[in-house]
């Protein structure tokens, strides 16, 4: 029978195929992070959080609830755990966003992130509710910038990241100006030192604003110039962070397929 004839041939194809050494292995450098420039951006960030007077991690009755926490705790997000302070800190990349806000009348949560180009959409106004607050449409716009680095935790370096907007712009333009203003001497001298050559102590500091009211925010003190000997394999380690800061860093999203995203552990 002529199609018992041609399954047989087949099967013994399929059998010298399976025969045959394979020499071509898939390269995952080919399709390297294709297609995750549309995942959600804020969803498992291992942010380092300040604790404020709403927090839900001070609310017996929240599940994001943190036993003995207090006002001015810095906490990593991923394992809810309180951080002794002040905590060694080394900055590896930096990225600013705009991050769009749907109103907690609605519901809350994050709509999207922009680009700083944002304010150039017709949709886009400012000083609306208050003096200088930024919006989009119906939702807010808070400019915040992202702080991707390397903490110390029980003896190791983990990859952490801190996002600073509000009142943690001011913190951010110190930070960003002081490593600006940082230099090497003797041999090095001319050589433009990339943004871990130093590490920070990082700690909660109290303020009050023009009417008296009371808030924390993250401070960086003591700027500390790793030694390329005693700290090679830091500075080794932050350098391949810095590298894949693409990957780690949240994105922008367009402007028309933004999804609501429920995050309320991304700070105001």
């Amino acid at each position: 029978f002529p199609t018992s004839r041609k399954n047989q041939r087949t099967k013994e194809t399929k059998k010298q195929r399976n025969k045959e050494p394979k020499n071509m292995a898939y390269d995952p450098t080919k399709h390297e992070a294709l297609g995750t420039a549309e995942l959600d951006a804020t969803s498992g960030l291992p942010l380092i959080n300040l604790l404020q007077q709403l927090s839900p991690q001070l609310n017996a009755n929240k599940e994001k609830y943190i036993e003995n926490s207090k006002v001015g705790d810095l906490f990593f997000a991923p394992t809810s755990e309180i951080l002794p302070q002040p905590i060694k800190f080394t900055p590896t990349a930096f990225r600013t966003l705009y991050v769009e806000w749907v109103p907690k009348s609605d519901g809350g949560g994050i709509a999207g992130m922009h680009p700083l180009s944002i304010v150039t959409h017709p949709s886009y106004e400012k000083d609306r509710v208050r003096q200088y607050d930024e919006w989009l449409g119906s939702n807010e716009l808070k400019k915040t910038t992202y702080i991707l680095g390397l903490m110390e935790l029980n003896g190791e370096y983990v990859e952490s990241m801190i996002a600073l907007s509000s009142t943690g712009q001011k913190v951010s333009r110190l930070l960003q100006k002081s490593i600006r203003a940082f230099r090497y001497t003797g041999e090095h001298e001319k050589v433009v030192p990339a943004v871990f050559a130093q590490s920070w102590e990082l700690s909660s500091a109290y303020n009050e604003n023009k009417s008296g009211e009371g808030y924390y925010s993250m401070k960086f003190s003591n700027p500390t110039a790793l030694d390329f000997d005693t700290d090679e394999d830091l500075l080794n380690l932050c350098g391949e962070t810095a590298e894949k800061a693409d990957l780690t860093l949240p994105s922008s999203t367009p402007v028309k397929s933004l999804a609501v995203v429920d995050d309320t552990d991304v700070p105001y």
